[in-house]
């Protein structure tokens, strides 16, 4: 302030010193002083080049500069002028320490086998700031809340490993919304209250855990709102789409708390909704596709995820990210790069389809076409029998037996066919067909009626969620992912493949004749929840983000299954939709 008043008075003397004409009248009239004295005039604007400020004449002495002086910063890292306001070009300083970055599926890195996998914006950070790409450490998991980040290990990573010069990335929020107790935080208490009635507080969580995490260790933390999840209904971004729950407004939680503790916040709600509500639905090209539909040579993307962003989407939210970070007081905004620019579709959106994608050779099941593989209504849902995977032979199929009656199922093999093996599978069983969009709960008593032989120790039964289903099939190629609420015998309990590969079963189980379980499976947006209950024992694990979507754009499928040398029968079978999905 006291440069602006000094060259504010320097300005009123020179304007007096205009008034009053030029120094020196002989000089300016000779001999005749009676005669007007030409008065210079200037312009109340400042003028500036990079190294200089002045008001400039107005009058026929256009090279006259009023109040030349140089610009003034407060130190070599402001960019504007104290006295005339101009801004100069800061050339960014690179990054000594590392940006870590905490958070959910929109945040982390995938490995997908989409038409246009996903992308968390994590994972284009490092496009817009001044530093190598190691260091941007990316600890986000897909799936995580605020809360349940806090049990894995790579929350330990980041304990251990972020110090004094780093800063804290925390995108979180999608997930808090979650109604389930190891998931759920309520957005309306403060950061110093711990629980409401509902639950631990997202304030709190977030405070506690991550921001104070960082300056304790001397770094620096950033908070981020959650994206939007795009809808064709652009009222919804004022709701569950722009993460305003009946539980209360999540991005709302998050600027208070900045506001509350002075931590930089930038608002990537407000930033993606304003950008969708101008795309319309051109936005959803900023998101993952699991596959396409190609008519005269051309490829549309099919089966898009409302959620997930493509490679495209990421890096645009990467931009806007560093971009609003200039405008804040953050140090971090030293390290964005120069000239930065946001993505160009035409350009970038080619680079979001996976090269090698390979299209599934696969046709929905059509309940129409097959109706002799009906096998009647249990828990008010039409089930149908199949044979699938690798069982041996088309042959086979035969050996195996899928009965309904009076709402028990009984799925049956008598040889040695069918598998569950560390890389490929083969089974029989009951299903039903589910909306890919909804929320499910499901649950079954099953018992061993006979049990002959668990050759090879893949022999094996329960209830299975899966991706794709095919009728009467030997194929030792579908290797889809599913999760299986059963048992492989003489393994364990609870099982899952991906990328066609078995996660081997550790919960241990007796399996004998006459042996009774009870299996569930519930599904809560991309959450999955499997549980397998042997006598007193429960076996339960969570599935944060499980991909069911790749093959089958539109369903997922519900078997009780079985295979090899065993008789199985499922009783007391329960299933409900509980709502629609919400996405990650």
């Amino acid at each position: 302030m006291r440069k602006k008043v000094i060259h504010s008075l320097l300005a009123t003397v020179m304007s007096g010193v205009a008034a009053f004409g030029c120094f020196g009248m002989a000089a300016c009239n000779g001999d005749k002083p009676e005669e007007e004295v030409h008065k210079h005039t200037y312009g109340s604007d400042w003028k500036s080049d990079a190294t200089n400020h002045w008001h400039e004449a107005t009058c026929e002495h256009t090279d006259l500069k009023d109040g030349l002086a140089a610009h003034e910063f407060d130190n070599d890292r402001d960019p504007d002028c104290n006295v005339c306001g101009y801004t100069r070009e800061i050339a960014p300083e690179t990054l000594s320490g590392k940006i870590y970055l905490v958070g959910d599926s929109t945040v982390c890195s995938f490995t997908d086998n989409y038409y246009m996998p996903r992308y968390g914006y994590g994972t284009q950070l490092y496009n817009y700031i001044n530093c190598s790409e190691d260091q941007i450490v990316n600890l986000a998991l897909s799936g995580r809340s605020s809360l349940s980040f806090l049990t894995e290990a790579n929350y330990t990573t980041l304990q251990n490993s972020i110090t004094e010069g780093d800063y804290l990335i925390i995108g979180f929020g999608h997930n808090d919304q979650k109604n389930e107790a190891a998931r759920f935080t309520d957005p309306a208490p403060d950061h110093n209250t711990a629980t409401s009635a509902k639950g631990p507080s997202f304030q709190y969580t977030l405070y506690e855990n991550y921001v104070k995490l960082a300056v304790e260790k001397k770094a620096t933390p950033v908070l981020c709102t959650p994206i939007v999840r795009y809808s064709a209904d652009t009222a919804k971004y004022d709701a569950a789409n722009g993460h305003i729950t009946a539980d209360g407004d999540y991005a709302g939680a998050i600027k208070t708390l900045g506001a509350a503790t002075n931590t930089t916040v930038i608002d990537l709600t407000s930033i993606t909704k304003a950008d969708y509500i101008s795309l319309g639905a051109e936005a959803l090209n900023y998101h993952a596709h699991t596959s396409y539909n190609e008519a005269e040579g051309v490829k549309t993307p099919t089966g898009e995820d409302t959620t997930h962003l493509n490679y495209f989407g990421a890096k645009t939210v990467a931009y806007e990210l560093a971009n609003a970070l200039k405008a804040t007081d953050c140090s971090l905004k030293n390290y964005v790069k120069a000239d930065i620019a946001k993505p160009d579709k035409a350009t970038e959106l080619p680079n979001a389809i996976k090269a090698d994608f390979v299209k599934a050779a696969y046709t929905q099941f059509d309940p129409t076409a097959h109706e002799e593989q009906y096998i009647g209504s249990v828990a008010g849902q039409s089930w149908y029998k199949t044979v699938m995977g690798d069982v041996g032979g088309k042959d086979k199929i035969e050996k195996f037996s899928v009965t309904n009656a009076d709402g028990k199922f009984t799925v049956s093999n008598g040889a040695n066919n069918g598998k569950f093996a560390g890389a490929s599978y083969g089974f029989a069983g009951a299903f039903i067909q589910i909306d890919a969009n909804k929320n499910f709960t499901a649950s079954a008593t099953v018992k061993i009626v006979t049990k002959t032989t668990s050759a090879n120790n893949q022999t094996g039964f329960g209830m299975m969620i899966r991706d794709d289903i095919y009728i009467n099939t030997s194929d030792a190629t579908i290797k889809s992912d599913c999760l299986m609420a059963g048992a492989v015998i003489d393994k364990g309990a609870i099982f899952s493949y991906t990328a066609g590969k078995m996660a081997n079963p550790k919960n241990p189980v007796t399996v004998a004749e006459g042996s009774t379980y009870t299996v569930s499976i519930s599904k809560t947006d991309n959450s999955f929840t499997v549980t397998f209950v042997d006598g007193e024992n429960t076996y339960t694990e969570s599935y944060p983000d499980f991909d069911v979507y790749s093959v089958d754009n539109d369903y997922m499928y519900l078997c009780l299954f079985a295979n090899r040398g065993i008789t199985v029968e499922f009783s007391d079978v329960q299933f409900a939709i509980t709502g629609d999905s919400q996405g990650a």
